[in-house]
């Protein structure tokens, strides 16, 4: 369904379950569905929202600039349609860069943090590499880009054992709208705010694959050196689609740790 915000944005989330609220936010050129391995799992003991990032999926898609800021505030604003007070937010790279300014910025709102193959900032050849995808989106649409971004994100086994869903994964991704692509991958670029993670005081959990290309060993070592209150995970044979490639082990992360949030 679709929640009209303030100034008539359109954003489309799905809500499963009662309980606890946990918000689940996805990476670039992805959707809500990327989560539709944890929806079963989770919404038997809390209630799971899903939503599409403005310029992705189902949600509008009105010109860039984009900021990450801006989609931690309309993340906020879906909250307040939604009458939630305060909620645990889950975020797979760019959406781990949303949840972590949703933290810095609007603390009273979370109750609890994950970040899944994310980082506080990029490299400079990971920062050019975002400007690069935008540029190619622009000059020649997703289609030519699509399979070679999955790619880079998704181990070769796991490519190899489930070739299904990785075509299903660059369909979604050359669905894109090639200029809502290009803003979002440029507001990626730019991220840099290991200076203030110490201001993430709430419980955290990071879960990264071995594999990543992103560098999770570099990511966890960082936010273990400047979130107080972290719980780390690497997941040995994963790339950067952990959830997908290790639905299993990474639900049972995330239900662990989310138990433990919400007990008395």
């Amino acid at each position: 369904m679709h929640a009209v915000l303030p100034d008539g944005l359109r954003l489309y989330y799905e809500s499963h379950g009662q309980g606890l609220p946990v918000v689940f936010v996805h990476g670039l050129s992805c959707t809500h569905a990327m989560w539709k391995c944890q929806a079963p799992a989770l919404a038997e003991r809390f209630r799971m929202i899903a939503l599409d990032l403005r310029g992705h999926g189902q949600s509008d898609k009105p010109p860039g600039p984009y900021s990450v800021p801006m989609f931690a505030q309309d993340v906020l604003r879906l909250l307040d349609h939604l009458e939630i007070e305060r909620a645990v937010l889950v975020g797979l790279s760019m959406g781990g860069g949303t949840v972590q300014n949703f933290a810095l910025m609007y603390p009273r709102r979370l109750q609890a943090l994950g970040l899944i193959s994310t980082s506080s900032e990029h490299l400079p050849a990971v920062r050019q590499r975002f400007y690069e995808w935008a540029e190619a989106a622009e000059r020649g649409g997703m289609a030519p880009l699509a399979e070679s971004l999955v790619a880079s994100w998704i181990a070769p086994q796991f490519r190899e054992k489930n070739p299904e869903e990785f075509e299903q994964n660059v369909r979604t991704t050359a669905a894109n709208d090639p200029g809502a692509f290009a803003a979002s991958a440029r507001a990626n670029a730019v991220r840099n705010w290991t200076d203030q993670l110490h201001r993430i005081t709430c419980p955290t959990l990071f879960v990264g694959g071995e594999l990543d290309p992103a560098g999770a060993v570099r990511n966890a070592e960082i936010f273990r050196r400047h979130i107080s209150n972290l719980e780390a995970h690497l997941i040995p044979g994963v790339s950067h689609m952990v959830p997908i490639e290790a639905p299993e082990q990474f639900n049972q992360i995330l239900l662990g740790f989310l138990e433990r949030v919400a007990a008395p």
